[in-house]
């Protein structure tokens, strides 16, 4: 087979794999590669950031029983002799063997080329199917977010400590998490134990003033496990003092209160959400078979059509073996995900080299989840345990799968501090990123090249720029010089943000760069705004531009 990466050939006997994500799929998956492969497999993960996340420890970063950095491993450190990029995939071309990804600051865009993808890009968290949930709730999906509740809760502790209205004071202090599976019941779990343990620093909150709830749409907790095990958890938190509302769910949340299904309102400045999973942008837009919303794949863990295009972890749905009259399918753990990492892997290697395919077939060792105060419910070799017995299981199962022995070493030394020492309340925030950002270019600077991807909407406040637009049915350039309060790129993010000329500094200039998602917002809920641009006249625009509908000449003017 041949592959390429731009200009770059591969070696006739080389086989390229190309991975798509960092999780435990991905990751995993360009490790077995490696190790089954040797030299005739040359791998290269793509992935939006160069590290993986250790997601089961994400409660414990949140409730700082972890450091942040103690719960992510560089890809480049897990991954020897693999190549990783650092990019977003913006599309697949299955019938050209080619991937388009967009990296660096200037979104420059990449074509990279394989014999064999792996799509490995998990799912993303899709709450656009309850109101304000975007808006008001926090999730647990990545490093970022377990950072932004550890803030968030700290921030509610230190101001419901010097508040003196009531009823501001009961709903700083009330946390709910929504969603009652090993995700929810954990968080909820560290995020009660870190505010129990934080309490001595704050004289002004005693223990009956935190409310915690867990809200959960079926009728017991962890469902993945046996009811006794789901009954128990329910018992302990309940025995803590967090409130566990079975058979229930949300509606709807704004800034101060969370809406439930029957209309009841509870008042509360902390959502924390683990349901409304769903497929990644990517994953939508590729043309391929799906089931039960996620990519269809066979027992070899191909993608149904495609023969050298694998899919596997949360984006597909991986069917098991057996013999019942329903399907059964793996679930969405990292157990699983590892599994079907190392048995694509396999199968890849097997596939270049002309050998027979194995079917995935995996039986769990079980599963555990913590409950927090050392405390932890599990199902191991078809025994039930909960308790500290299975408390300390937990921890010895998650050290276990931990890549690298330097992680395993921080992870461990972390807990056994967090036994013996109080929990930092330090609140570190992170520098928030404006809107409008001021952007300084001297003479000569090159903005924009043909074909880079736009970030924001210009707008010129001193000094000059240069759009520079070739035009190849007049044979020549179509030159405009954007002066102090002029403007460019409202066209360019209209269409597929990506640019047709070159953007020039011609002095040092001042630029006001609006992000390109805010322009967007603006225009769609200000009429005004949106009419000043529609109005623009063509004239500006080079011949290429005028020839291409933009979004604005497919709407009516407002009457």
């Amino acid at each position: 087979m041949k592959g390429k990466t731009g200009d770059q050939p591969v070696n006739d006997k080389t086989t390229r794999v190309v991975v798509l994500g960092g999780g435990f799929a991905g990751a995993f998956t360009a490790r077995y590669l490696k190790r089954f492969g040797g030299d005739g497999i040359e791998v290269e993960l793509v992935n939006n950031t160069n590290y993986f996340v250790f997601q089961p420890l994400l409660p414990e970063v949140a409730s700082g029983t972890i450091s942040a950095p103690d719960a992510v491993t560089p890809l480049r450190y897990m991954l020897p002799g693999v190549t990783v990029r650092m990019a977003d995939v913006r599309a697949v071309d299955f019938e050209a063997r080619e991937v388009q990804v967009v990296q660096g600051s200037k979104r420059v865009p990449i074509t990279v080329c394989y014999d064999h993808l792996v799509i490995c890009l998990g799912q993303k968290t899709d709450l656009s199917r309850f109101p304000g949930f975007e808006q008001h709730s926090l999730t647990m999906r990545d490093l970022a977010d377990a950072h932004g509740l550890r803030n968030q809760v700290i921030q509610c502790l230190e101001h419901a400590d010097v508040t003196e209205d009531m009823e501001l004071k009961q709903r700083l202090l009330t946390f709910v998490v929504a969603g009652g599976g090993f995700s929810g019941v954990e968080t909820m779990g560290e995020l009660h134990e870190m505010i129990r343990r934080s309490l001595r620093f704050y004289p002004n909150v005693g223990q009956q003033d935190i409310t915690p709830i867990l809200i959960q749409r079926g009728a017991r907790l962890l469902p993945e496990l046996p009811q006794r095990l789901g009954e128990y958890t329910r018992e302990k938190l309940e025995r803590r003092g967090i409130r566990v509302l079975l058979g229930k769910s949300l509606r709807s949340a704004c800034v101060s209160a969370v809406e439930l299904d029957d209309g009841s309102m509870i008042p509360t400045g902390t959502l924390v959400t683990t349901v409304g999973n769903g497929p990644t942008e990517l994953v939508r837009q590729l043309d391929v078979a799906r089931e039960r919303g996620k990519l269809a794949v066979s027992e070899y863990l191909q993608v149904r059509g495609h023969e050298n295009v694998w899919a596997l972890g949360d984006a597909a749905l991986v069917p098991l073996p057996g013999t019942g009259d329903e399907p059964r399918f793996a679930p969405p753990t990292a157990q699983f995900a590892v599994r079907e990492a190392k048995c694509a892997a396999r199968n890849i290697v097997a596939a270049s080299r002309g050998h027979d395919l194995q079917p995935f077939d995996y039986k769990p060792r079980g599963s555990l989840a913590s409950i927090g105060n050392y405390r932890a419910v599990a199902e191991v070799f078809g025994m039930r345990l909960s308790g500290l017995f299975a408390w300390l299981l937990w921890r010895g199962f998650y050290i276990s799968m931990l890549p690298g022995l330097s992680t395993k070493i921080r992870v461990a030394l972390n807990w056994a501090f967090d036994y013996v020492l109080p929990r930092n309340i330090v609140q570190i925030k992170n520098a928030e990123a404006p809107a409008v950002r001021r952007m300084r270019y001297a003479n000569g600077d090159v903005l924009f090249r043909p074909g880079q991807f736009v970030d924001g909407f210009y707008v010129v406040l001193s000094g000059t720029l240069e759009s520079r637009v070739p035009d190849a049915r007049i044979g020549e350039d179509f030159v405009r010089l954007i002066g102090a309060g002029d403007h460019w790129g409202e066209r360019t993010l209209t269409e597929a943000w990506q640019t047709h000329g070159t953007l020039t500094a011609v002095d040092d200039c001042e630029v006001l760069v609006l992000q390109r998602q805010d322009f967007r917002s603006l225009r769609e809920a200000m009429p005004e705004f949106d009419a000043y641009f529609r109005k623009i006249p063509d004239k500006i625009y080079p011949r290429v531009l005028r020839a291409t509908p933009s979004a604005d000449d497919c709407r009516e003017e407002p009457k």
